[in-house]
């Protein structure tokens, strides 16, 4: 019996459940347009290609970070629109080794080995190199920026005149090159105060003893004339003392070094780029942060130069337009920058990235330093390199696009820098380590979005 009856309700559930069907289906039949209505009556656009102009300037920015180069940059160099920069170096020395000297001991020579990393500028000009003596010490925990200072003693411990020739060897294809070194003689004086130290068994041993004892040196070139920006390498630079024992046949020697490192600890020694500039002509009103000139006064091109600050700001006055009443959904954006036809490319910035600004024309900050583009769908630096046929840096700007237009973001434009690293904290900088720059044709800039959209 309890079988029988479950049949029975099995059999009459799907006769309901048609019946429901049908109601359903004669009452749609009756309003026909009030399914979906609010579906089709907005239009759906897939696949929209714009391509909108951007609007150019140069602009000074702060932020010009030359703590901890990888390059010594000393001398001067002149452009016609950039006007002339000059830098110097302040730079801790030290050793590794022991001065096992004695009493008897005989000053022989202090000489110094610049090894040279690159150059820009006239190098036809004879230059006169100085060294100095650091009053003060310096510090890997200090951030050092172009305009910081250290104070020095005036009496000269080295001077040296030279045409520079960075250049020693040169593949015939051009893409091997190999620098030479600078070499003069330091003051006696200055290496026999350095023998003299072997008794002092805290500053004799090198290391911290030796720093506490000698803070450092300042490299300082004239500048008198412009001539050129000499680029040395501190992994391979150093200054050795020379000296030898009475009725002892061995000549020996202490290195002192710009960077030190072993198996158990490298260590970086603290050192900052100084680095001067002065405008003039077109570019004379970027005397502040937060100074801008528009491509019209330099000729429709905007400039972006290492270590002076000068960087070009993009803005979009046409972005909001694209959207209109519609919502927008960025599938792709590019932004294109094209350097000038005739630009150096073995002079120019290789790598540029973007740093968000806002009304003020200065660079924007949060806690790790920069606030700068994260390259997309990673969390890294957005970071372009130079294409060398088309002579143009692409950016892939997507989110930042989608982000302008939704609102998320004000629309006052971005700075377009020098590639950007961090320092020995993890703070953000751009990288200054020369003044190479390179030119932009605002006309040629532009923002090519790939989109899709639904308007009500």
């Amino acid at each position: 019996m309890t079988s029988i009856s479950s049949k029975k309700r099995t059999w009459k559930c799907p006769a309901i459940k048609w019946v429901g069907i049908l109601s359903l289906f004669l009452a749609s039949c009756d309003t026909p347009k009030e399914i979906g209505d609010d579906l089709f009556s907005v239009e759906v656009g897939l696949n929209y290609t714009d391509t909108l102009t951007v609007k150019s300037s140069t602009v000074l920015i702060d932020s010009i970070y030359t703590g901890s180069p990888s390059t010594f940059l000393v001398g001067t160099y002149n452009h016609p629109v950039l006007g002339l920069a000059e830098s110097a170096v302040y730079t801790q020395v030290s050793s590794i080794d022991t001065l096992f000297a004695k009493s008897t001991s005989v000053f022989d020579s202090l000489t110094m080995r610049l090894a040279y990393a690159g150059y820009q500028g006239d190098t036809t000009k004879t230059q006169t190199l100085s060294v100095y003596r650091l009053l003060d010490s310096l510090s890997r925990g200090t951030d050092y920026f172009a305009s910081s200072s250290i104070r020095t003693d005036g009496a000269i411990l080295g001077r040296h005149t030279f045409a520079p020739r960075p250049i020693r060897m040169k593949a015939m294809n051009g893409d091997s090159i190999r620098y030479d070194t600078l070499r003069f003689r330091m003051s006696d004086s200055f290496g026999r105060e350095l023998l003299s130290k072997y008794a002092e068994t805290t500053v004799a041993a090198g290391g911290k003893g030796f720093r506490d004892f000698f803070p450092g040196l300042l490299f300082k070139a004239n500048t008198s004339s412009a001539g050129a920006l000499i680029g040395f390498n501190p992994g391979y630079s150093r200054m050795t003392l020379y000296y030898h024992n009475p009725g002892d046949t061995t000549k020996y020697n202490m290195d002192y070094y710009f960077s030190l490192s072993n198996a158990l600890y490298p260590e970086l020694l603290a050192r900052f780029n100084q680095i001067k500039s002065t405008k003039s002509g077109a570019l004379a009103a970027l005397q502040n942060p937060g100074n801008i000139v528009s491509s019209t006064a330099t000729g429709g091109l905007t400039y972006i130069q290492a270590g002076t600050g000068v960087a070009t700001k993009v803005e979009f006055p046409y972005l909001q337009s694209l959207k209109g009443n519609r919502n927008v959904a960025v599938n792709k954006a590019e932004l294109v920058l094209t350097a000038a036809d005739n630009v150096d490319l073995q002079q120019t910035i290789g790598q540029l990235s973007i740093v968000e600004t806002n009304a003020t024309n200065r660079t924007l900050r949060n806690s790790y330093g920069l606030k700068y583009l994260l390259s997309e769908g990673g969390s890294s630096v957005l970071t372009s390199a130079i294409d060398p046929g088309a002579k143009t840096y692409t950016f892939n700007v997507t989110t930042a696009i989608q982000s302008i237009l939704v609102g998320k973001q004000a629309n006052s434009g971005w700075l377009i820098t020098p590639a950007l690293t961090s320092n020995s904290a993890g703070n953000t900088r751009i990288i200054n380590e020369s003044a190479r720059f390179v030119p932009l044709q605002a006309m040629k800039a532009r923002l090519k979005i790939y989109y899709s959209y639904i308007a009500k």
